[in-house]
């Protein structure tokens, strides 16, 4: 009787431990994958609003497997106007109701010189590392969305915001059909609203 009140005293702690190291391996799998935001900046002046943004990117483990197989991921900046809320609906059905503005870095691995190239509006570079290459596409500077406007004439109504998602619309088609419904490949900062800063307040 005290050998079976011992080893039932046992197994509650054993499962706790086992629920434990269950709960800590689903939190890995969880958090494995994301797009968080650092910084995210609106300049205005001189008839134009510029952009510039930071974020941390963690790859899912699938499509770090799909680049070192030679798929080319697509990773899509997207620029929303809030305010003036005129222009902002303008922009909006001019646009289709989609992003006013979009910027796309493509990554792509090469395995002859095991190098990482990021493209985007035809310009190249090539890196040592994948963490080089993330990095490289996780900062934008200098992205003029608006140009030509006059929305950025009074900083105090202006409002915008911005995202940064692996695009999966842009995948190969084979690819997108054997991920979907597959929430890995769904990753993004969701909307961030963008801190206004005028042209005269100095760097960001």
């Amino acid at each position: 009787m005290g050998f079976i009140t011992r080893f039932s005293a046992r197994k509650p702690r054993g499962l706790s431990l086992l629920l434990a190291h269950a709960l800590l391996l689903l939190s890995v799998l969880t958090c494995a994958a994301e797009i968080s935001p650092l910084k995210a900046e609106a300049r205005l002046g001189n008839s134009q609003v510029e952009v510039s943004a930071r974020f941390s990117i963690t790859l899912p483990p699938a499509a770090e497997l799909a680049l070192q197989n030679g798929t080319t991921l697509p990773f899509t900046y997207q620029f929303q106007l809030k305010k003036p809320r005129m222009q902002a609906w303008y922009q909006q059905v001019k646009s289709g109701f989609g992003a006013i503005a979009t910027n796309t870095y493509r990554l792509s691995y090469h395995p002859l010189t095991r190098q990482y190239r990021v493209s985007s509006n035809g310009i190249a570079r090539n890196f040592a590392s994948l963490e080089e290459a993330i990095q490289a596409i996780a900062t934008i500077g200098g992205w003029i969305v608006l140009k030509d406007t006059s929305v950025g004439d009074e900083p105090e109504n202006f409002a915008g915001k911005i995202r940064l998602i692996l695009d999966f619309d842009l995948l190969p088609k084979p690819l997108q059909i054997n991920a979907l419904g597959n929430s890995e490949w769904r990753i993004d900062s969701d909307w961030q609203d963008l801190q206004v800063i005028a042209a005269s307040g100095g760097n960001p």
